[in-house]
């Protein structure tokens, strides 16, 4: 008898499914589709602002790049950035935002048997899921001794671009173009660094 109720009650399930089908198609279709839109929304806003290139402006012929370094991972030096200071934007009556900087301290240290004979450094500061970015207007020389060095950045942060996403910083990139002598020989090469500054603290801010 337990045998013969087992069988009517998984033959009622499968009956009932088949007659309901369609609805349970339908609200599968319902709960899915947005599910989707929200993924690829979220999925788009991170993908396009991981691809950073250090033009002033883009052109069809700019170069994106989205793979990354440490500041001590490039072979034959290491970076020691210190960020020593933050200038927040002041509005205008027109609403617009000026003023704002990150400022930095960057030098370099050779790694061993490496003799490095000239580094140079592009910067820019873009967030994560935004679109917000700013470049540095010159490309400049560092040494093993610490200089400083300035990024406009006029925009206001925090900022929410997307429901549980917070923005409160930018990274800070980098394109390091450096020289090294090799067998009597000078080697050339681009590396591109990130310093995600969001755990960071800066020396100083002024409000």
């Amino acid at each position: 008898m337990a045998k013969t109720a087992k069988k009517q009650q998984t033959k009622s399930f499968w009956q009932k499914f088949h007659e309901n089908r369609i609805k349970i198609a339908l609200s599968t279709f319902v709960v899915m589709i947005p599910i989707a839109l929200i993924l690829t929304i979220y999925i788009g806003a991170y993908a396009n602002n991981k691809r950073i290139h250090f033009d002033q402006v883009a052109t069809p012929n700019t170069t994106y790049v989205n793979r990354f370094v440490d500041p001590d991972g490039i072979d034959a030096l290491s970076l020691d950035i210190t960020w020593y200071e933050l200038k927040k934007p002041v509005e205008d009556d027109q609403g617009n935002l000026s003023g704002g900087y990150y400022k930095f301290q960057i030098f370099y240290t050779a790694k061993e048997n490496y003799q490095v004979l000239n580094v140079q450094i592009t910067p820019v500061l873009q967030t994560d899921w935004t679109d917000m970015r700013a470049i540095s207007s010159n490309t400049f020389t560092i040494l093993t001794s610490s200089r400083d060095f300035v990024v406009g950045f006029d925009y206001r942060l925090p900022v929410k671009p997307l429901w549980f996403v917070e923005v409160t910083d930018p990274n800070l990139y980098l394109k390091v173009d450096y020289t090294f002598a090799s067998a009597n020989n000078q080697v050339t090469k681009t590396a591109y660094v990130v310093l995600p500054l969001k755990d960071l603290n800066p020396t100083r801010v002024i409000s």
